[in-house]
């Protein structure tokens, strides 16, 4: 585990000896797909980064629908408010795929975060941009579908590359539309030559139109 650690951030800021200590009381513990990890409101006790296999932070709505915040991908740490301020877990943690995750103790954490400026530096840091990205997408909740799930596969591509291992129904999910209304903005992205889509997957072809598409350059 401790090797694993030393490949990611923040982690790899830490001496080696603190980083070790943190190796030997973290347990690694595997999730068959759509086992819930954590849930929403439950006492967050631990800060968990995945191994293996993809994480889906889930918000799930009184009126039955659900939205997906974040993915988390192998060597991303999440639950990132949790993580400091000692709250209860803000959304539900799902496997959206068979995944090992890493579960640290929030107190070992933390004593490594008050040993280690640099590393304590580096998870804020680190936290800040994730909830950047929330933040913006939020905002982008009124934009029309199309620039939403244009934005959601560019966004996906920067921790995928070109092809993004997601169905239409979680693409939908993270975009804050319906499953119906992902299909055929996809359908119109298809026709337009800027995707190539198979089962479960959605290759990006033209990635400067897409990303046009988002209001970028």
């Amino acid at each position: 585990m401790d090797q694993f650690l030393t490949t990611i951030e923040p982690f790899k800021q830490l001496p080696s000896a603190e980083r070790q200590r943190l190796a030997r009381i973290s347990t690694e513990k595997r999730y068959e797909k759509g086992e819930t990890i954590y849930r929403e409101g439950q006492a967050s006790d631990a800060v968990w980064v995945v191994k293996t296999g993809r994480v889906h932070l889930m918000k799930f709505l009184g009126d039955g629908k659900v939205s997906t915040t974040c993915v988390m991908t192998p060597g991303e740490m999440f639950c990132c408010l949790p993580a400091l301020d000692r709250k209860p877990y803000p959304v539900d943690a799902v496997a959206a795929e068979d995944s090992v995750v890493i579960r640290i103790p929030q107190d070992a954490f933390h004593q490594a975060m008050n040993r280690s400026p640099t590393f304590s530096q580096e998870t804020v840091c680190l936290f800040c941009d994730r909830l950047r990205q929330v933040e913006y997408k939020s905002c982008m909740i009124y934009e029309p579908a199309e620039q939403r799930l244009a934005q959601v596969l560019v966004t996906l591509s920067k921790k995928f590359g070109t092809t993004i291992p997601l169905t239409r129904h979680e693409l939908a999910e993270i975009a804050g539309t319906t499953h119906e209304t992902a299909i055929r903005t996809l359908s119109q992205f298809k026709k337009q030559g800027l995707i190539r889509s198979s089962r479960g997957a959605t290759t990006i072809l033209r990635p400067e139109k897409l990303s046009a598409l988002t209001g970028g350059s």
